[in-house]
């Protein structure tokens, strides 16, 4: 899936020139959004780094997508021209679509069954995703979660419940997600997320559907006023490694990349945790509108994505996440 020709990749020669001498003196770790602590990509990364420093490693961050998109970030891992970095999980969903399960609505009831799950429950399904991605010479480190769960964002009105999406439109992710919103009753319109501040402005998409950190790290909590509570399932990003240039550590250097992924997602948890519980004050400060629907509209929203699920999930793979699920609560 991701090549690993070392000869695709734009400006190669400067590319290996750079990259050789840095990766045998230090760590490079590439995020996209900036360096703001609203960003659990960027808090992740540099207490991933801080942990590898303190084991005797050099590490860098480097914010702001400096090294590139997500897709070239996922190329460079895989070809071991960078050694880490925090992508969107879309990125393992090109190669093993069924992560796109642990994003699935209502999946999870809430983050702490989200993170037993992904990092304490016994789960062949999770172990076959790391096996496919390590073939394409990519190793995850972690599922960091984002904050507070998902919700609809639109700047247009209250949504109280399903009825009140029917004249709105929401920019979609991919056409699984439009598949999602036509179940809500509404329309999806894949945008890429740097263009969705413009598509909004000419009335191309009323809002999406995003975690609350979301507006508040690119600040489109300018025109985004309304903000309605789902509680819809845990946010994600995909924290990865180049499986070659792990390969290639010594034991004792392994130890200490081991013991600071580990490290990075215990604070990443508690992270979550802690922003779960300012995100909406802080989305009022901002002068957004907080809507929590009724448990019956909740109910209702839960119900229609159930059963989508079927087309948000590859064939085959619902009864396996539900299984996971089940054995992740308390």
């Amino acid at each position: 899936m991701f090549t690993k020709l070392r000869n695709t990749l734009p400006g190669l020669a400067l590319g290996l020139a750079i990259a050789a001498p840095a990766a045998a003196q230090e760590v490079r770790i590439a995020v996209q959004c900036p360096a703001v602590p609203a960003c659990s990509d960027w808090v992740y990364a540099e207490d991933f780094a801080t942990a590898l420093r303190d084991g005797g490693m050099e590490a860098t961050v480097f914010a702001g997508a400096s090294l590139g998109k997500d897709a070239e970030i996922v190329d460079q891992l895989s070809q071991g021209l960078l050694q880490f970095g925090v992508t969107n999980f879309v990125m393992i969903a090109q190669v093993d679509p069924r992560i796109l399960g642990f994003l699935a609505p209502y999946v999870f009831e809430d983050s702490k069954q989200f993170f037993r799950a992904t990092q304490e429950t016994d789960s062949p399904l999770l172990d076959g995703i790391r096996e496919n991605m390590e073939a394409q010479g990519i190793k995850v480190a972690g599922l960091p979660g984002l904050g507070g769960q998902m919700g609809l964002f639109n700047d247009a009105k209250d949504v109280a419940s399903v009825d009140d999406l029917t004249d709105l439109r929401l920019r979609a992710i991919d056409a699984n997600q439009v598949k999602l919103f036509e179940a809500w009753g509404t329309q999806g319109v894949v945008v890429d997320m740097p263009e969705f501040a413009g598509a909004v402005q000419q009335g191309i998409v009323d809002g999406y559907f995003n975690p609350p950190a979301v507006p508040l790290i690119f600040k489109h909590t300018e025109f985004l006023t309304h903000f309605t509570d789902l509680k819809a399932g845990t946010p994600f990003r995909a924290a990865l490694m180049s499986a070659d240039w792990y390969a290639g550590l010594s034991d004792d250097d392994k130890a200490v990349v081991d013991t600071a992924v580990e490290t990075a997602n215990a604070k990443n948890r508690e992270w979550t945790y802690a922003a779960e519980t300012t995100e909406i004050e802080q989305l009022e400060a901002a002068g957004v509108t907080v809507t929590t629907p009724s448990d019956a509209a909740l109910a209702e929203f839960k119900r229609r994505s159930q059963e989508a699920w079927d087309t948000l999930m590859p064939a085959g793979s619902v009864a396996e996440m539900q299984a996971l699920a089940d054995a992740s609560k308390e």
